[in-house]
């Protein structure tokens, strides 16, 4: 285990030798050593493994996979039963050697950056896209979608969902399920269930680990990149995320068109809906292509509706005004006694997500 400045020091220097930044948040840090030197390293942020590097004198040696093993028997020591894997896409095939699925590898032209995601573990993507397809059994083909967050559930989610549950035969909304916002997952999934059971024809899911997670796209939850041009790494995370939905969620539930709002205040967001337009419409062998349909926000007084925007005011204590802004299953659940742990942290707090 890597813990002394110098051991850091050391294995900082081996990242950037293989043209790989320090990952953030990191939970445990491993190093293989030939006598005092550091010749192979990695790291466990949450369930997942990154910044594995070997010294190029080590190559075939054996080192990625000692410690990636070990690295492995951590994170089941840890009670994890899936972990996933970011590596180039030239060395995913290494770690597919060693027990682990490929889930999808993306390229950003512009900036020659690639990157291949896998997962091991018994709870796989296949057993997730088989769960999943039963939802989709008996609803109509070329399905209308929408990925959101919602933190909370506003009327601009509101008015994105109502035009595409109108003008599509079966609407699937995907709620993040990452529990790192503000609201909590289980009180966003119930507000947007709550403030969309009047629409007959759409279906209310949990995104899982495979739609917008820290697994596919950690940008968004992060903020920050793990180091190198913010926009150049976001604009990767944002193409890895896609090609998942591209490659299996989308072909899963039979989805058609992919709806989105207009982002007029996050810039990571913004990159996002631009990826999304270029990657989405490309079909390929097994996954058709997805029309993206991006709706102006709806606006009030002349501002668009956000959740970004509902926290603002709740942070300065203006509840009245925020509440106009949401649907009034939002608005009674933010003026019930639940709502108070939640309202005292946006008050308090330093998060903007």
């Amino acid at each position: 285990m890597l813990e002394t400045k110098r051991d850091l020091e050391e294995r900082a220097a081996l990242l950037a030798s293989r043209d790989l930044a320090v990952p953030e948040g990191e939970d445990l840090v491993l190093g293989l050593f030939q006598g005092d030197r550091l010749v192979a390293a990695g790291a466990l942020v949450g369930n997942i493994l990154q910044g594995i590097a070997v010294a190029r004198e080590m190559e075939g040696e054996g080192a990625a996979a000692a410690v990636t093993s070990a690295l492995l028997k951590k994170a089941v020591e840890r009670g994890m039963r899936k972990v996933f894997l970011y590596s180039k896409p030239q060395e995913a095939r290494i770690f597919q050697e060693l027990g682990f699925s490929l889930l999808a590898t993306a390229a950003v032209e512009e900036s020659g950056l690639g990157a291949a995601l896998l997962e091991w573990g018994a709870e796989g993507i296949e057993g997730w896209k088989a769960r999943t397809a039963k939802i989709a059994e008996g609803k109509p083909a070329r399905a209308g979608a929408a990925v959101v967050n919602c933190n909370p559930f506003t009327l601009g989610h509101r008015r994105l969902l109502e035009y595409a549950a109108g003008v599509s035969p079966w609407l699937y909304v995907l709620v993040v399920q990452e529990d790192r916002s503000l609201f909590p997952f289980d009180v966003r999934l119930r507000l947007v269930r709550e403030g969309t059971a009047d629409l007959e024809n759409v279906t209310v899911l949990p995104g899982g680990p495979y739609v917008i997670s820290s697994a596919t796209f950690p940008a968004y939850f992060t903020r920050v990149p793990a180091g190198g041009d913010p926009r150049k790494i976001t604009e990767l995370y944002a193409a890895l995320d896609l090609e998942m939905f591209r490659r299996h969620v989308a072909p899963t539930l039979g989805i058609a068109i992919r709806y989105v709002g207009t982002e007029p205040y996050c810039p990571v967001t913004s990159v996002y809906n631009d990826r999304m337009k270029r990657i989405l419409p490309v079909g390929g062998e097994d996954c058709p292509p997805v029309e993206v349909r991006e709706i102006p926000r709806f606006e009030r007084d002349g501002r668009p509706v956000s959740a970004s925007l509902v926290r603002e005011l709740i942070r300065e204590g203006r509840l009245g005004e925020a509440t106009a802004l949401v649907p009034k299953t939002t608005a009674e659940w933010l003026k019930s006694e639940e709502a108070a742990p939640v309202l005292e942290k946006i008050r308090t707090s330093g998060s903007r997500h």
